[in-house]
């Protein structure tokens, strides 16, 4: 399974959604995204995703 890590436009949190996902929540705030509106910053398997949700979350504190 593919997976992407976005960006909440809310919170600037990241989090991993199915690539196939139209709408994704954020686990942080509860903001309901449209996948396809808001910043992606990784596509891959699960491990990828997770690596990249992991470094940009450390990243902005």
């Amino acid at each position: 399974m593919r997976y992407v890590a976005v960006v909440c436009p809310r919170c600037g949190k990241a989090s991993a959604a199915r690539l196939d996902a139209k709408r994704h929540q954020c686990p942080y705030c509860g903001y309901v995204m449209q996948v396809e509106d808001v910043s992606i910053i990784a596509v891959g398997n699960a491990r990828v995703v997770r690596e990249a949700v992991v470094r940009h979350n450390t990243q902005i504190g």
